[in-house]
């Protein structure tokens, strides 16, 4: 499946809870249009494991009648990867839609940035749930079973690893990763950068008050967060340290 982002803002940092609403208020819900995708190329910038993944889902998606060209981008192409084609960057058209399928969240800032003038893809796996009252930032990839429930704002170029969950209410900001079967819970607000490892488990926050992970911050797989992190800390362990 493949959502079309309506916009191509310029990239933004620092959002805070009421910015990030205001601005995923202004957006249009993100909506399957293969209308949009239909006659176009698909350049997905890295060919290694997420590059991959990434890849399979797009052709998973593709039906025998959507005539879209799927090509790897690299700086360094070395041949086709898995019979698809690897270009470099100066062979990129204006037209073509582009996703970061990077795990650093660092580089997929340092991509949006070096390749701002091109419009950007979100990607969504075909067996991925996204409730209609969630919004999606562009950029952004959701692999197979991940599930975005009500009222979730995401931002821009999350990357969302198989079985993940994001719950009501949470927002997401910019260029977050989560890795394979993390589980957020409700009323939870992470800043820009933060990783969150395979398995790891964030508490609820409150209607009143988000439980708040700080920009930057990585949680180790299997920690189990229950209280605020702060920006740029590393926590592990049961409870998160």
């Amino acid at each position: 499946m493949l959502y079309s982002p309506r916009s191509n803002g310029n990239p933004t940092s620092g959002i805070h809870a009421g910015e990030m609403a205001a601005r995923q208020a202004s957006q249009s819900p993100p909506a399957r249009d293969d209308g949009d995708f239909c006659g176009m190329r698909l350049a997905i910038f890295g060919c290694g494991g997420m590059g991959r993944e990434v890849a399979d889902i797009v052709r998973r998606g593709i039906s025998s009648t959507d005539p879209i060209d799927l090509v790897f981008v690299t700086d360094e192409p070395d041949g086709p990867v898995q019979g698809i084609p690897v270009i470099r960057p100066t062979d990129l058209r204006p037209s073509d839609k582009i996703c970061f399928a990077v795990g650093s969240s660092d580089d997929r800032r340092t991509l949006s940035v070096r390749f701002s003038h091109q419009p950007l893809a979100t990607i969504v796996a075909s067996t991925a749930i996204v409730s209609s009252s969630a919004k999606i930032g562009e950029g952004s990839v959701l692999c197979d079973y991940s599930v975005i429930n009500n009222s979730a704002l995401i931002g821009r170029h999350f990357q969302g690893n198989s079985f993940c969950q994001v719950s009501h209410d949470c927002i997401i900001g910019d260029y977050v990763t989560f890795a394979p079967r993390v589980s957020c819970n409700g009323w939870v607000h992470i800043e820009d950068g933060v990783f969150v490892g395979a398995g790891a488990v964030i508490r609820n926050g409150s209607p009143g008050r988000h439980l708040r992970i700080g920009k930057g911050a990585v949680i180790g797989m299997g920690a189990v967060v229950v209280r605020d992190v702060p920006a740029g800390a590393s926590v592990i362990g049961v409870p998160a340290r």
